[in-house]
């Protein structure tokens, strides 16, 4: 029978037993079970007829095979060994190693708590958030945060009139914002864009509309143009024409599928043969944007 034992060093215990003939006193190879005598020097324990003979006194065991008996057997002699074997094992973690290779209970103290890497092979602890925060994630690093608005998007004006020239296409501005939720528009710098923000990207609604004013003939067009070139409509076409007299509201609605960076403007333009001024202000005009989702 052999059993063992887990840890550094385990153990693998064996019971050799044998009625050898009388006048034997060395005891090696096979016992009357076909078990081999096999032992680790110092870890061996020898009975005569169930008493427990003493190391040195009573018997000498050096080679890990042989036991020795002091005193030679006499017939009805049973000898049973116990020959614990010591294993050692190649691949062992010391307290120290395994401290620097598993992650301690201790880190966490709190329920909710949360195990990330701080850098590579550096676990670290973030402690549970608020009710109602969001994890979120900052040159990656994850940090609890409140939850993102509802509603993305922005929504544009302009406090004073553009005046288009004849058969010139050209981007409306729009120098005042009713809202903006995400930085999408700059009332100084590049005024005509709605521009994509960072971790923005996806689908977009996309409505403006425009008030051409002053008496003339001709037709006026009303385009969305991502990143200086002319989207494509729903329809398959690229622009909304109104062949009608100046003193109507233009407009249009438009979805597109937007990455971060890209940018959004209008372009009108017509065809009376003169100026015309386009208002932007008010109830009168706006360009805006929602987020429909990834």
């Amino acid at each position: 029978m052999a059993t063992g034992r887990i840890g550094t060093t385990p153990v693998l215990q064996v019971r050799w037993s044998k009625a050898p003939s009388a006048g034997t006193t060395s005891l090696s190879g096979l016992d009357d079970n076909s078990v081999s005598l096999v032992y680790s020097v110092g870890y061996e324990a020898v009975y005569r007829n169930g008493v427990l003979l003493s190391r040195t006194n009573d018997y000498t065991a050096t080679d890990g095979t042989t036991v020795t008996l002091i005193d030679a057997t006499i017939a009805g002699d049973i000898i049973e060994i116990f020959a614990n074997q010591t294993i050692p094992l190649a691949d062992t973690y010391s307290q120290t190693v395994a401290n620097g290779k598993f992650i301690n209970n201790t880190l966490t103290t709190t329920t909710g708590d949360i195990i990330y890497a701080s850098a590579a092979n550096t676990p670290a602890r973030l402690g549970i958030g608020s009710t109602d925060q969001v994890l979120k994630v900052s040159g990656g690093i994850p940090a609890w945060g409140a939850a993102g608005s509802s509603f993305v998007g922005c929504a544009l004006y302009s406090a004073s009139s553009q005046t288009i020239s004849n058969s010139v296409q050209t981007a409306v501005t729009w120098d005042s914002e009713r809202f903006d939720t995400d930085g999408f528009h700059s009332t100084s710098t590049n005024t005509s864009r709605i521009t994509i923000p960072t971790g923005k990207g996806g689908k977009y609604l996309f409505v403006w509309n425009h008030h051409w004013h002053g008496s003339a003939t001709g037709e006026r067009y009303t385009q969305l143009y991502k990143n200086g070139s002319a989207t494509d409509m729903i329809d398959g076409g690229k622009r909304n024409n109104f062949n009608v007299n100046a003193g109507n509201t233009q407009g249009a609605a438009q979805i597109v599928n937007a990455v971060a960076g890209d940018y959004f403007e209008v372009f009108a333009q017509q065809t009376s043969g003169g100026n015309l001024g386009v208002t932007v202000a008010n109830e009168y005009n706006q360009f805006s944007c929602v987020y429909l989702g990834a």
